[in-house]
């Protein structure tokens, strides 16, 4: 995965030396499948969390948020993206209409 150069090495050094504050906490992140933990090792961080851990870091979230979602609509049909990111179906439309991609060969396929 292409990354920018300053998130690559944000993401090794936390792949490196996650940041833990007790023995407890340790133990618990050990088995934690995420990369990012929240509050509770079983739970990942909250995405506005996230954001500003980016922001502060001088990483661009809403440019990049916009050209993820432009380039997901125009490689997989609206509804799959609004499965896939939680979205409302006639928002993943207006992100594919922004992509200005149409879906209908795929849904002639379809048929």
């Amino acid at each position: 995965m292409l990354l920018p150069p300053r998130l690559g090495q944000l993401i090794t050094e936390q792949i490196a030396q996650p940041r833990t504050t007790t023995r407890v906490r340790r133990a618990l992140d050990e088995a934690s499948p995420y990369l990012l933990p929240g509050k509770f090792p079983h739970r990942p961080r909250n995405p506005r969390g996230v954001g500003n851990l980016l922001k502060q870091h001088g990483l661009p979230v809403l440019s990049a948020r916009n050209t993820a979602m432009i380039e997901a609509v125009t490689t997989l049909p609206p509804i799959v993206i609004a499965d896939l990111f939680g979205i409302s179906p006639s928002t993943a439309v207006t992100w594919a209409k922004y992509a200005n991609d149409s879906w209908t060969h795929y849904l002639a396929a379809r048929s």
